[in-house]
């Protein structure tokens, strides 16, 4: 068997694209006519970095002057552990390793098992999975039609697709199947995500249905026309910093959505910039992937434990989630919408680090520099909420959304915003 190397596009103009390479063998990224990807991504070098694979070993290597991450920070060099992250201009990039006995673009959870391994035993759960995104356009999940991918995450990809009942667009979200291993883990996801299905708010992205088709778990929802926050703030650091009043404004979108949750008795668990979808016509934010966490409980728990497998997540993640990832309820909630609000103030996190074993120390134990380190325009009674928000022991945060909400609004009235 050949050991192959796969860089994928995870987010950027060209999310979904993916190269393989084996021994030997190097990749030169970048938009120019003499690089290997020729990626559209105007904020990217013509030659921005080289990927090369020397046996078991990925490096990547700048070539761009300074601009390019790798988990977050910029580096001239770095050795890419299977799993591992790097962003070149919009464009981030995972760097995936396995044992495959041919040359197609292999997805997580879609290797081949070993030849020891014991036969799969017939069942109607037998159909095979595909090892391609675009393998999935044009096939259906009940009566949802999928059409084109829109993004590709940790846990799977993102397709805009046709409710072909009800004639209207859809999201259609399909995990990635070594993401429910088991027959209790799918039936999880399955009860989860249903319950959300009677909620209905203007800031909650709306489930319709979610269900089971082969190996794949999958759920349809609302189609939002628009960008993720991650997409904004990545945008910060070459456009200037986002005034504070839109960072408000997302405040009092999201929290609301957050508000209606809790008072279903649900509660998010992983509130981070990528789960914020903001609507291109009237810049309404909405929360998505609700219950999401819930239902990958198990799967979350072991990739808190796996170096530079949640990297982006842990970003965002309150301090007593790094002790258990378990252990939740609306002030860890607060934590993730105030992590979120920091980095649309400041471009980045509030911590950050090199490794995951950093950023979670970083977390438990080091303040935030406050964001008007970074712009001084903030106004400072709505920094002061930012900060309590992200404070270290929940007692120390907002009690609950609804009390965010009103010093928000008290701000809002002061400011007449």
């Amino acid at each position: 068997m050949n050991t192959n190397h796969l860089i994928l596009i995870i987010s950027g103009p060209e999310a979904g694209r993916s190269f393989v390479l084996v021994d030997g063998q190097s990749l030169q990224i970048g938009r120019g006519q003499n690089s290997d990807t020729k990626i559209n991504d105007p904020y990217m070098s013509r030659i921005h970095c080289r990927v090369s694979i020397d046996g078991n070993r990925a490096q990547v290597i700048d070539a761009s002057g300074g601009n390019l991450f790798v988990n977050g920070k910029p580096t001239e060099t770095a050795i890419l552990e299977s799993g591992a992250e790097f962003k070149a201009g919009q464009s981030t990039f995972r760097y995936l390793i396995g044992d495959i006995s041919d040359q197609k673009t292999v997805l997580p959870g879609n290797a081949p098992q070993p030849k020891s391994a014991a036969p799969t035993p017939p069942s109607k759960q037998s159909e095979p999975v595909s090892a391609r995104p675009e393998d999935l356009i044009g096939k259906s999940f009940a009566s949802y039609r999928v059409d084109s991918l829109l993004a590709v995450g940790s846990t799977g990809l993102v397709f805009k697709g046709t409710d072909t009942q009800k004639d209207r667009t859809v999201a259609i979200k399909v995990l990635f199947p070594d993401r429910m291993t088991n027959e209790e883990e799918r039936d999880r996801f399955i009860r989860a995500m249903k319950t959300m299905l009677p909620i209905r708010h203007p800031n909650l992205i709306r489930i319709y249905n979610a269900g089971k088709s082969g190996p794949y778990c999958w759920a349809s929802m609302e189609y939002v026309d628009g960008e993720n926050l991650n997409q904004v703030i990545d945008r910060i650091g070459i456009e200037g910093m986002l005034d504070w009043r839109q960072a408000w404004r997302v405040a009092v979108d999201v929290a609301s959505g957050l508000d209606a949750a809790a008072r279903e008795k649900i509660i998010h668990r992983n509130v981070t910039p990528a789960n914020i979808l903001r609507r291109k016509s009237d810049k309404v934010c909405m929360l998505g992937d609700l219950m999401l966490a819930k239902a990958l409980e198990g799967t979350l728990a072991r990739q808190v434990t796996s170096p530079g497998t949640m990297v982006g997540s842990i970003n965002y993640m309150s301090p007593e989630r790094t002790r258990d990832s378990n252990i939740a309820d609306t002030r860890s909630d607060i934590y993730g919408l105030g992590a979120t609000l920091y980095a649309l103030l400041t471009g980045r996190p509030p911590f950050q680090g090199d490794s995951t074993i950093e950023i979670i120390r970083k977390i438990r134990e080091e303040e935030p520099v406050p964001p008007t380190k970074y712009q001084m325009a903030i106004h400072a009674p709505f920094e002061a909420i930012v900060l309590r928000m992200i404070a270290k022991h929940p007692d120390q945060r907002y009690a609950s959304p609804e009390a965010l909400l009103k010093e928000l609004e008290r701000i809002g009235r002061y400011q007449s915003l």
